[in-house]
């Protein structure tokens, strides 16, 4: 604030004017220290941010600013028709909770922008229940889809030369060929998780005609990551078609096994059907004029030379200097204004609906300060809050202990370029770490009854004759038993006389 004594003055003198009595007004020494600046870096939004908000808020903005109240003329109504034919689609295959993260990001992201095109995240019945309806407090509309089975990847020496990391990110991606059976719309622009929108993407659907996809930064050919399409039953078996042949050396590495090369193939250029239109996407490392109106409306972080978004938000690794800080920025600001609480960004202790929604979102995605205390969650919830928590802390320690350092692998596995964690999943180690701790549980308490509980030496009142004989005494008559055996009472005595009739006379 240019003048902090300002506001509060005015304030006090109004309400001084309107009757309230026994105000007592700060010193302005008192007020400056307690509205002192801020001393966070300001905030770079972005043009498009800045448009979607409009003139009027940054004028408000000023004026509170200054202490001053301005009056302004009621807006009019936008109105904006719906445009059920066309969508926009994101794809899920895995129980990868960063890409999950990605999802929801995105989705906001779009929301921003676009309220009249419809969102539809294709999922396998590999993502967990619980995010499916996680998705659509993001926006999205989720549509389960069959995993269409990969066609070279991983099915010959050439096509299995891979990381692990890669294999569980590209080896499920043929399934993207669903978007061309989505039959309900006439236009869909996809988007890869890691992906967000930027800007307005209405232009796209307005001017692009047939297919069109990313254009790639270092090779002729296209990157399937974002896509306009036309679905198509057609063009869908067409792909499969496709598919069933050998595969071409287009790329010169395992990428030639994925659907992003078996899409090249298809689009060709061979007929005006199977043109292909490549669209300007921003990339992270490359920087980007994002006060300009040719401002890319979607970027992809689709290059190894910089961390993945959801690393930097987390603060596991700072941006590189090679890096566009800002496309970083805008991605954690929607992630925290997605998820964060109204009071706290942690969210901790906050009630209400739309906090529980955050609070729930930020726990599915592994960021979570626990349960929304607006929503008792029930002994499943709860069970289930369990196993995967364990999971995923003892897949951390394991990870931790193989790399000799407490960091999240996460972080490594940026450094050594890739995303994903190799070895047993989240579900494996959660379920033995269950079983362990049940069976050292199990074998505790033998132990202990063991050495703290002995076995009586004398037959105690009431106990039965099976009862004394399972503690090793001898019944009457059957030779020398322990001390006090003839205290012991026949099982069937009881019995012999409930059941026994009367004599009749």
């Amino acid at each position: 604030m240019a003048r902090p004594y300002a506001a509060p003055t005015r304030l006090h003198a109004d309400l001084s004017a309107l009757g309230v009595e026994r105000l007592t007004m700060p010193t302005e020494e008192r007020i400056n220290a307690l509205l002192r600046p801020s001393p966070k870096t300001p905030v770079t939004y972005l043009a498009s941010e800045r448009k979607v908000l409009g003139a009027a808020a940054p004028a408000l903005s000023d004026s509170i600013s200054r202490g001053e109240v301005v009056s302004r003329p009621a807006s009019p109504w936008l109105f904006k028709p719906l445009r059920k034919s066309q969508a926009y689609a994101t794809l899920l295959t895995t129980d990868n909770a960063d890409y999950f993260r990605g999802a929801l990001v995105l989705g906001s992201s779009i929301r921003s922008f676009d309220s009249a095109r419809d969102m539809v995240c294709l999922v396998t019945s590999s993502v967990p229940e619980e995010w499916r309806s996680a998705l659509t407090v993001a926006g999205w509309t989720v549509a389960v889809v069959d995993e269409v089975a990969e066609f070279w990847f991983g099915k010959s020496e050439e096509c299995s030369r891979f990381d692990k990391d890669q294999g569980e990110r590209w080896g499920h991606m043929a399934t993207k060929l669903r978007l061309w059976q989505q039959l309900k719309y006439e236009r869909i622009l996809y988007l890869d998780a890691d992906t967000v929108l930027t800007g307005d993407a209405s232009g796209a659907f307005d001017k692009v005609k047939g297919f069109a996809a990313e254009r790639a930064r270092f090779h002729s050919y296209f990157n399937a990551g974002v896509m306009m399409l036309s679905p198509s039953e057609a063009t869908y078996q067409d792909l499969l078609a496709e598919g069933s042949k050998e595969h071409k050396n287009k790329f010169g590495n395992v990428i030639d096994c994925t659907e992003q090369a078996l899409l090249n193939s298809y689009y060709d250029g061979s007929t005006p059907e199977r043109g292909v239109t490549k669209l300007a996407i921003g990339r992270a490392d490359v920087a980007n004029d994002w006060q300009a109106a040719g401002a890319p409306f979607a970027v992809h972080w689709i290059t190894h030379s910089c961390p993945k978004p959801w690393v930097v938000a987390d603060g596991e690794v700072a941006v590189p200097s090679d890096c566009d800080a800002v496309v970083y920025a805008y991605w954690k600001r929607v992630w925290d204004r997605l998820t964060s609480s109204a009071t706290d960004e942690s969210s901790k202790g906050s009630f209400g609906s739309r906090n529980g929604a955050r609070r729930m979102l930020r726990r599915l995605s592994g960021v979570s300060a626990g349960h929304s205390m607006a929503h008792k969650p029930t002994l499943s919830e709860l069970a289930s809050d369990v196993h995967t928590s364990i999971g995923r802390q003892l897949r951390e320690v394991m990870a931790s202990s193989r790399h000799g350092h407490s960091r999240m692998l996460r972080r490594r596995r940026w450094k050594r370029d890739a995303e994903y964690d190799s070895g047993w999943g989240e579900n494996t180690i959660a379920w033995i770490a269950i079983i362990g701790t049940l069976l050292l549980g199990l074998g505790a308490g033998a132990l202990l009854h063991k050495l703290f509980i002995k076995a009586p030496v004398a037959v105690s009142k009431n106990m039965t004759v099976v009862q004394a004989k399972r503690m090793g005494f001898q019944a009457l008559g059957e030779g020398k038993g322990p001390v006090g055996v003839v205290s012991a009472v026949d099982d069937d005595d009881e019995e012999e006389e409930e059941e026994e009739e009367p004599v009749k006379k």
